[in-house]
């Protein structure tokens, strides 16, 4: 494929070529390309500061070297932005003329037809870029550019813009006043970051589809869309351009809004008993790492189907749903793995991983959760809780503790009571006269420190923002091909949908739309079952590509949300389904007959 190259050449006739645009040998090679090709106070900086950078990485935790290693790929990437346009700087202040620009293969192919050319850039072989480039390819900036600003241009005329400005910080400031809390830090957490937050992404996500739907939609049905089409841009250019300019409305959004929140946030927690604000600073105001013991679901399986086939052995001419009575088995299996009966003892052994290098003298929480079928005259159970290993780390044992049935606890735990291998024990001691049930997916975890509430909410924001521009490449997929109100209906449909994936994920796990008999003890099944439950589970994947971050979730309960996680929820939400939706929109509207669009007017 040609590539633009600028063509050099000094006074003794030397000729050097330099592609345009990014410089793959800089990005991987840094420092050392630099000083390779001369560029010796560049390179020179460069050695210096990835020196600093690998100081500064075996100085910090593992959060942190993460970060750094975040800045040293920013600095690779500015390093391949703008490392041709180094040499090529370079080149003229060694005393080479630039001659113009050419299109070729390689630098070699570059030289030798200016060699063929005698010396010079015929007029006819000239080009004049009239794009930047990124990685190679040739961004059309300046058409992009003009499409977003027109679309922020018809977001403040129609006064959309203000009407968003003032819902969003209305529901920030008005749902603390409104929810007055309970004075706990959890009553605190869900006025102040839940429902705040929700509110926050439900307004951003309704005003995305709407204005997706309406700018493009309306433009093609009043014949605006024409006038700019008639111009020298692309189709996919303008499609492309309403998406940055909806997305970059998000950004000023979303940072007003989420900058509003963390300021209440941090003015409203100093107003807190001094209890509260010590369990707020602990518990929720973190950013906290978790890990859970081993997954069980393999071994459950293993056994339910050991014990359904000898079932069968016993009787093999059984009439009933096999579904339905390896269901049965598998709670049974399942039961053995959460159940504790009174008087005995359960034991959960948790593996801190890498986490382990820099827990050391740092306190642990276990969150835990558990469910009981008798009821205590007290409301609660009671019971001892152990941590530690005998000969091999120090042990801890809690008084007796008394705690409701179906809600989370958090208990703290003294440092270094996990091994040198970082395995973490626990024992759980049940003193009732009832057994008490442990979910395996969510009655046990071990929380950990890993990092501030400042940057974990920057993160979870960051996540919001990619749903936004899912919901955006929606819209305006939607009105590439259906009217404004069409595309709406269509759009916020889609949306309902995703809302109503536990259903669908319901209907699948029984593998029948049919619903369940009670009466028979059965479940129902419908003659489109064959069809209707993988169209089921495909829909489900997909949808779960997105709703697999909860990252007000996450805040609300202290979580860390990593780097990693952004970095995935951008990649599953972004470029695989926004990418997906929105090559389909660009070829659309690329196809779509503009020319048959009938005005309003």
């Amino acid at each position: 494929m040609p590539r633009t190259f600028e063509v050099f050449k000094n006074s003794a006739g030397d000729l050097r070529a330099v592609k345009r645009g990014f410089s793959w040998p800089g990005f991987f090679f840094s420092w050392i390309w630099a000083l390779h090709g001369r560029l010796w106070l560049i390179g020179s900086a460069l050695f210096v500061l990835y020196l600093i950078l690998g100081l500064i990485r075996l100085a910090l935790s593992w959060e942190g070297t993460f970060l750094v290693s975040l800045g040293s790929l920013a600095v690779q990437i500015a390093i391949g932005l703008k490392g041709n346009s180094w040499k090529s700087r370079a080149l003229e202040d060694r005393g080479y003329l630039r001659l113009g620009t050419i299109e070729a293969r390689n630098p070699a192919e570059a030289v030798a037809k200016v060699i063929q050319a005698g010396g010079t850039i015929p007029r006819d072989w000239k080009i004049t870029p009239r794009a930047k480039e990124l990685f190679g390819i040739r961004l059309p900036a300046q058409q992009l550019m003009a499409v977003t600003a027109l679309t922020w241009n018809a977001a403040l005329r129609f006064r959309l813009f203000i009407v968003i400005v003032v819902l969003l910080l209305g529901a920030v400031v008005s749902l603390p006043i409104l929810i007055k809390d309970d004075g706990t830090a959890q009553g605190f957490t869900q006025i102040l970051i839940t429902y705040t937050l929700t509110a926050i992404a439900s307004l951003l996500g309704l005003s995305t589809l709407w204005l997706a739907c309406g700018t493009l939609a309306r433009d093609i049905e009043e014949c605006q869309i024409q006038v700019v089409a008639a111009k020298p841009i692309a189709r996919w250019q303008i499609w492309l351009g309403k998406w940055l300019g909806i997305m970059s409305l998000n950004a000023a959004l979303l940072a007003l809004a989420g900058g509003s929140v963390y300021g209440l946030l941090l003015w409203r927690a100093n107003r807190l008993p001094a209890d509260q604000q010590q369990v707020l600073r602990s518990e929720v105001l973190v950013a906290r790492g978790s890990v859970k013991p081993p997954d069980v679901s393999k071994e459950i399986d293993e056994e339910t189907d050991k014990l359904l086939k000898e079932r069968l052995a016993k009787n093999p001419g059984t009439t009933a749903d096999l579904k339905d009575v390896r269901k049965q088995i598998r709670e049974q299996v399942k039961a053995e793995f959460e159940v504790v009966p009174p008087g005995y003892m359960h034991l959960w052994q948790v593996e801190l991983g890498a986490a382990k290098n820099y827990l050391r003298d740092k306190p642990l929480q276990i969150r835990i959760k558990f469910n009981s079928a008798d009821r205590s005259p007290s409301g609660t159970f009671a019971g001892i809780w152990r941590v530690g290993m005998p000969q091999k780390t120090e042990l801890y044992q809690s008084e007796m503790m008394s705690l409701a049935p179906d809600t989370f606890h958090e208990l703290k735990v003294p440092p270094n009571l996990f091994d040198e291998s970082g395995v973490l024990t626990v024992q759980f001691l049940n003193v009732n006269n009832t057994a008490l049930l442990f979910p395996v997916d969510e009655g046990f975890e071990v929380l950990y420190p890993q990092g501030t509430f400042g940057p974990n909410f920057i993160r979870a924001l960051g996540i919001i923002f990619c749903w936004m521009g899912l919901l955006a490449a929606l819209g305006l997929a939607a009105a590439s091909f259906l009217s404004f109100p069409v595309a709406a209906f269509f759009a916020l449909g889609l949306l309902a949908m995703s809302f109503a994936s536990g259903t669908i994920a319901n209907a699948v796990s029984e593998g029948t739309i049919g619903g369940y008999n009670a009466e028979q003890g059965i479940h129902g099944n419908t003659p489109v079952d064959f069809i209707v439950i993988p169209a089921f589970r495909a829909i489900l994947s997909v949808i779960n590509l997105a709703k697999d971050f909860s990252p007000i979730d996450a805040l609300s309960t202290g979580r860390s949300i990593s780097w990693s996680q952004l970095g995935l929820a951008f990649a599953q939400i972004i470029l695989l389904l926004g990418g997906i939706i929105a090559l389909s929109g660009m070829a659309i509207l690329t196809r779509r007959e503009l020319a048959t669009a009938q005005g309003t007017q």
